[in-house]
């Protein structure tokens, strides 16, 4: 890494630890994250599992993903053998498995950390691990879903999954709480009034949208899977578009994992 991007580095990581960090406490490492889609994502993707046979010389997407080391010299190999993966982009899919801000993977391939890498990134171009779409959805004209197990949020219209982004959640003892929400009010500029960062100052917690209590969506430095005291802490570049986004009243939908997701459902139209 040239001195150059090393400044740059340590300057936007000072800036994000110092005023983003409203919910932050410590990193914990990431979680095993599925090593194929989820089963709706499977079906779109995977010919077979809807009895079609791949055409033919076409090769079925490997979803697979390996832990080890990986070089800024194999992402622009990567990136030479398909324009569309350039190494920026290959960034970005590493950070989206491996639940961090985008800005701390190239720390870790300069300082040959281990990251969950994919065994293809061809297969991960349009990658999530949430529903493309959700048939119990379609009455909601907007709805932002937290899938806690793979720590991913996404947003909806009608069903249909418009996108997504890799979170943080509330660590052990301070959890975010499973259950259906609304957006109660919104600040773009909002400052905590519970947490300081990291110069014993009133944190900032920028296009933020209370949910319930003092548990906020906003924009934050993911430091990986539960980095936060209960906020749903999001990249912020991707905060501030789900803040223009949504709206006061939005439905959000916390839940453990998607198997919940119908029950949660029927449990929410029981108690209307």
């Amino acid at each position: 890494m040239q001195v150059p991007s090393v400044l740059r580095f340590i300057g936007i990581t000072t800036i994000l630890c110092g005023f983003l960090c409203a919910c932050g406490t410590k990193q914990v490492a990431p979680p095993q994250l599925l090593e194929n889609p989820a089963p709706a994502e499977r079906a779109r993707t995977l010919p077979e599992a809807s009895g079609e046979r791949p055409l033919s010389g076409r090769a079925i997407p490997d979803h697979g993903c390996t832990e080890r080391v990986i070089t800024d010299e194999e992402l622009w190999r990567i990136s030479e053998k398909d324009p569309d993966l350039s190494p920026v982009i290959c960034r970005q899919i590493l950070a989206r498995l491996n639940l961090k801000a985008h800005y701390y993977i190239s720390d870790d391939i300069e300082k040959r950390r281990r990251l969950k890498v994919p065994n293809d990134f061809a297969a991960y171009k349009d990658w999530t691990p949430l529903p493309r779409s959700i048939a119990g959805f379609a009455k909601e004209p907007k709805l932002i879903l937290v899938v806690k197990d793979v720590f991913f949020l996404g947003w909806y219209e009608r069903g249909r999954l418009i996108g997504d982004t890799q979170i943080c959640l509330g660590v052990s003892g301070q959890p975010t709480v499973a259950g259906i929400y609304k957006v109660e009010e919104k600040d773009k500029d909002h400052i905590s009034r519970s947490y300081t960062n990291s110069f014993g100052r009133p944190a900032w917690m920028p296009w933020a949208m209370r949910i319930y209590e003092a548990v906020w969506i906003h924009a934050g430095d993911i430091t990986g899977a539960n980095c936060s005291h209960g906020c749903v802490t999001l990249p912020l570049k991707t905060a501030e578009e789900v803040f223009r986004w949504a709206e006061p009243g939005t439905p959000v939908m916390i839940v453990e994992s998607l198997a919940d997701v119908d029950k949660t459902l029927r449990d929410h139209s029981v108690q209307k």
